[in-house]
């Protein structure tokens, strides 16, 4: 719902946006807040029939003058609220590949007589890299203010953006079709095209900083770790990203009997769409067939299927505890080591960088586990923005902010400083990390949403955008007097953001009149800023570092949890993709004490959590 929230409206075509680029004549809108903007663009061919799984190519030149005046189709996906606008089960199109652009409102004469190129931020969406669109994001309000240059982009998801199967790729392919990682070099192919085509909008070619939020921090992320993409960007912020990657051992191997893996089967999904097409009766028979076909046979299938049935069986195959799809080491166009090794290896070329977290990221979906949270039917507002039942009541208020506490918490210690640590140990010190701290809900209809979703995952858009001017946030979100505090906060996210696409240090923002903003020191230091409201405890420096061995003592120690529930809370920590706690850190936690319990109750509890955030999907 808050991303849908982001969108502006646009005004009319404006000769003065005319523009050349190297595929021909762009004409633009004149856009909010006193911006230019380009929607639309084609920066790749579309990636369909024989370029379904294969690396983007570039865009084809057009005849005439191109009007770039309306946003393109999401990539192919399940329809939800945070992707293509429709009623049906699916959305999107695989003619997609797209970018929109937003600048300060300048003539063709300003760009040619300026002696100072603008800044270039590349915003990513988030979606779990299943679902999104570039389309709901507006970034004019920071690209007036900091007179700055956003390009939203879109790429490939689910099995159209990261898949691998061995029959789809021979000793002809490429390495980049061989990869798996088409919704990477979709973006990589969007970096590309910024480098050639924007100084005809002001932009700087030499000064880009890539950033996304979620899935789009993760890639985000990708982009600073591939030898691809080095030299066209040269910044990168990572909103509540995940660092991970998927096995390719695990996606080119059937699931095991328990129908655990951490990543989706190639194989398994052609099993459910040998299933689709009647070629099978079941899950075995569909094994025993798929391993007799020749792989051309296999492929010729798999080129044939319509992107619903390919979406279908992915997310039937969808094994136990996979987690979020994520690029996959490759070597080529991510290290063999994954993302991580972007951290540990000095002898990379890497730039700067901000990573942070939301001190409540799980919140989000906690909030939707029937087990900590009473809903009912919706009435009034929730009932006006399409939202059929709504939460009544938190059963355990102390339970809840305990586990949500440490879900959140070893997030950012994966995702924040760990990594900032590895980067400063391996000697790169234009490291800075934050974490969004802001709560200041509204309580609606008795519920507190300051308690229900707090700092949730994804709230922060809302300030680096500064999208608050709709009724419903100004109305809904915020709290009691939260709004000029939550305002001001938002005006500083964007000034750091801003700051540091022009110079690739925070610092004090944009006019030197924030609170300095030190990039991570190891040792007793500051390590990370935290982003709240001057109505709590403000933008300040921390230098409490979370640490595996930080948050664990905390966890032995934590008093709103008897034994069992604090044995509970490590093996949801442990149950998942394999990025949170190892076997052996779990069976030597408090001399092991979590060993040899019953986990039957918790590990329902997550699998029907995991099943209704998929539904949600849907609506």
């Amino acid at each position: 719902m808050l991303l849908a929230l982001l969108v502006g409206c646009s005004k009319s075509f404006d000769e003065n946006s005319l523009r050349e680029i190297s595929e021909g004549s762009v004409i633009g809108l004149e856009g909010e807040n006193n911006t230019y903007t380009w929607k639309g663009i084609p920066f790749a061919k579309p990636p369909v029939g024989e370029l379904r799984w294969k690396a983007p190519e570039d865009a084809s030149p057009w005849t005439g003058t191109l009007e770039a005046g309306k946003f393109k189709a999401g990539c192919f996906q399940r329809a939800s609220m945070f992707g293509a606008d429709g009623e049906d089960k699916w959305s999107g199109s695989e003619d997609c590949l797209y970018l929109n652009i937003w600048t300060p409102k300048l003539s063709q004469e300003d760009i040619e007589n300026s002696q100072e190129k603008l800044p270039v931020m590349m915003w990513i969406h988030g979606g779990a890299n299943v679902v999104g669109s570039a389309h709901v994001y507006d970034p004019s309000i920071l690209v007036s203010k900091h007179k700055v240059i956003v390009v939203t982009v879109q790429y490939r998801m689910g099995p159209l953006g990261w898949f691998r199967h061995p029959a789809l790729y021979d000793s002809f392919s490429s390495k980049s079709d061989v990869s798996g990682n088409y919704g990477t070099l979709d973006t990589i192919k969007a970096l590309e095209w910024i480098n050639k085509n924007i100084d005809s909008f002001g932009g700087d070619p030499g000064n880009v900083t890539v950033f996304g939020e979620s899935a789009g921090g993760h890639n985000s992320a990708a982009i600073f770790a591939s030898p691809l993409a080095e030299g066209l960007f040269h910044k990168v912020i990572v909103q509540s990203g995940i660092m991970s990657a998927s096995s390719i051992e695990v996606t080119e191997s059937y699931l095991p009997e328990t129908g655990i893996a951490s990543t989706t089967s190639g194989l398994e999904v052609f099993n459910h769409i040998l299933l689709a097409n009647n070629k099978a009766n079941n899950l075995e028979e569909a094994r025993e067939i798929q391993n007799t076909m020749e792989s051309e046979e296999i492929k010729t299938l798999f080129y044939e299927q319509t992107p619903e049935v390919l979406m279908q069986s992915s997310s039937d195959a969808r094994p136990k505890r996979s987690g979020m799809t994520r690029v996959f080491p490759d070597g080529h166009v991510i290290l063999k080591g994954g993302i991580e090794e972007s951290f540990t290896n000095g002898a990379l070329s890497r730039v700067p960088i901000i990573t942070g977290t939301n001190k409540d990221e799980n919140k989000f979906f906690n909030s939707m586990n029937r087990d900590f949270v009473k809903w009912g039917p919706s009435s009034g507002l929730y009932s006006s923005v399409g939202i059929d039942e709504m939460p009544l009541e938190i059963i355990d208020l102390d339970y809840y902010e305990a586990i949500n506490f440490y879900g959140s918490s070893f997030w950012k210690q994966r995702a924040v400083d760990s990594p900032a640590k590895q980067l400063v140990e391996s000697g790169h010190s234009e490291t800075f990390a934050y974490r969004f701290d802001w709560d200041e809900l509204s309580t609606v209809n008795g519920m507190d949403l300051s308690k229900l979703i707090g700092a949730a995952h994804a709230l922060e858009i809302l300030f680096v955008f500064g999208s608050f001017d709709s009724y419903i946030v100004k109305n809904f979100l915020f709290g009691e007097d939260a709004y000029p505090a939550g305002k001001k906060l938002s005006d500083q996210i964007q000034s750091y953001w801003a700051e540091f696409a022009y110079s690739g240090n925070p610092g004090k923002g944009r006019d030197s009149s924030l609170p300095s903003w030190s990039a991570w020191s190891i040792g007793e230091g500051n390590k990370y800023l935290i982003l709240d409201s001057e109505n709590d405890q403000g933008v300040v420096m921390s230098s409490i570092e979370y640490t595996k061995d930080y948050l664990l003592d905390r966890l032995s120690k934590d008093e709103r949890f008897d034994d069992q529930e604090r044995c509970e809370a490590l093996f949801g920590l442990s149950y998942g993709d394999g990025n949170g706690i190892s076997q052996e850190e779990f069976n030597l936690f408090m001399d092991g004490l979590c060993v040899g319990r019953d986990y039957s109750a918790i590990i329902d509890m997550i699998e029907s959590t995991e099943e209704e955030i998929l539904e949600n999907q849907d609506t």
